[in-house]
């Protein structure tokens, strides 16, 4: 749903084989590289979790949480080659996304915590760095804050995390001309689709519909009043989050798209600021909302120096 995956989608499209399952060989295939495995497994919670894994035990682990969009792997298929050099790396996939279903119908961020805490827990995990983007960010912070592991580092990206309001949200709407936050992040349509890769990239595309419909079909229309639920208990809860006192002591990088229509640079500064000595905030210029993906190479430079990682 970013730059190089509407390319794909557009010059695969020309043939007669379908974009989608292109799309997905093509991803699956930069995931099997990275040396990570998809898995699909019932949890002693009872929730029932999709996610790749690298599964070697001998490393330490990495959790990456994606935000909203598409499953884990079309958020992560820029940075898990890099990661896993060091990592065990764990990509789930959140509630309602793939074919991961909670063992309730629970549509909170604390619902995505506990899921991802009996993930943790069926895989013996007690210690991990955490890897968030926007939702996923929110997501990775409450996790941090509630767990009793170690988390030895955080990076945290264009997310809103305590200083999400309600400006915010009504001038999204007013940006990308949407009537809701649910139609813009879960669109009805598969026209919606580019509104989604003008908040991730920054640049206006106009994919046509007909490359679009079995993606929308595949990723949003088979749940979406499911995923819309996310996102109306996200906005209902946001007095929680903006209330929420953290108290880390890991180090944590931020990471922050200079041009993010939908949460700000002046939040990432925020951010940093409250976090305090532990935090660094670094930018990235001419990045919207999804850096790692439009602008991966600065991004992994990044992440590579604060993790130290080495070639």
């Amino acid at each position: 749903m970013l730059k190089s995956l509407s390319i794909i989608m557009l010059l695969m499209g020309l043939i007669s084989c379908s974009t989608y399952k292109i799309a997905e060989r093509h991803l699956n295939g930069k995931m099997k590289k990275a040396g990570l495995q998809l898995q699909f497994e019932q949890v002693d919670s009872g929730a029932q979790i999709e996610h790749w894994d690298s599964q070697d035990t001998t490393k330490p682990a990495l959790l990456l949480v994606h935000g909203f969009g598409a499953s884990t792997k079309y958020q992560w298929y820029k940075q898990v080659k890099l990661l896993s050099r060091k990592y065990r790396v764990i990509a789930p996939n959140l509630n309602y996304f793939g074919r991961t279903v909670p063992d309730s119908s629970i549509y909170s961020v604390a619902g995505q915590v506990n899921t991802l805490e009996a993930l943790l827990d069926h895989l013996n995990v007690d210690t991990c760095v955490l890897m968030g983007v926007s939702y996923g960010g929110l997501v990775s912070a409450e996790l941090a804050h509630q767990t009793d592991r170690t988390i030895t580092e955080m990076i945290l990206f264009d997310t809103p995390t305590k200083f999400g309001d309600s400006e915010d949200i009504i001038a999204v709407k007013e940006y990308f001309q949407t009537p809701s936050i649910e139609e813009l992040f879960v669109p009805t349509n598969p026209e919606g689709l580019n509104k989604l890769l003008y908040l991730a990239t920054g640049k206006e595309r106009k994919v046509p519909v007909k490359f679009l419909d079995e993606f929308h079909e595949k990723s949003y229309a088979y749940n979406l009043k499911d995923k819309r639920q996310l996102i109306t208990a996200l906005l209902k809860d946001m007095e929680t989050y903006r209330t929420r006192e953290y108290s880390f002591d890991m180090p944590i990088l931020l990471i922050w798209g200079a041009e993010d229509k939908v949460v700000p640079l002046e939040t990432g500064r925020k951010l940093e600021s409250y976090f305090g000595d532990n935090a660094k905030l670094k930018i990235v210029d001419g990045a919207a909302h999804m850096p790692n993906m439009t602008h991966s190479r600065e991004f992994n430079m990044l992440v590579e120096i604060f993790l130290g990682i080495t070639k």
